[in-house]
């Protein structure tokens, strides 16, 4: 396997792995009744982490995907959403692109999308507005 495939490959896993993270925070958050804040990027710059920050104590949590894969917020000015607990609502809602390296002309692996009622679904394309 060449290592430009192996490095996608890797991509591809981490990708997948940051999307059961995501879920399973907000499994956690809607049990335990938490508020938290979702960081992110936006559209100017990626990051190979994923940072939640719980809203009651403070703490963060982070998912680093050591390099293999970059997210990149797609709104032109947010850089976090609020997860309401009481009516388990994400607000705004949104949209990462994933792709293997930080730069902008990188290959892109898809996109995390979060509705705002916290519907998360992996999509290849972005969606339409």
């Amino acid at each position: 396997m060449a290592v430009s495939a192996a490095k996608e490959v890797f991509a591809l896993i981490e990708f997948k792995k940051a999307h059961i993270w995501i879920q399973g925070i907000f499994i956690e958050a809607a049990q335990t009744d938490r508020p938290f804040m979702f960081k992110y990027t936006t559209r100017s710059a990626s990051t190979d982490t994923l940072r939640i920050q719980w809203l009651d104590t403070l703490d963060e949590k982070v998912f680093d995907t050591g390099r293999s894969c970059y997210f990149r917020g797609m709104s032109a000015s947010e850089s976090f959403s609020v997860y309401s607990p009481k009516w388990h609502t994400l607000t705004p809602g949104l949209t990462l692109k994933v792709t293997i390296g930080p730069g902008s002309s990188s290959k892109k692996l898809g996109y995390i999308v979060i509705s705002p009622y916290c519907y998360i679904t992996i999509k290849k394309d972005p969606p339409k507005n």
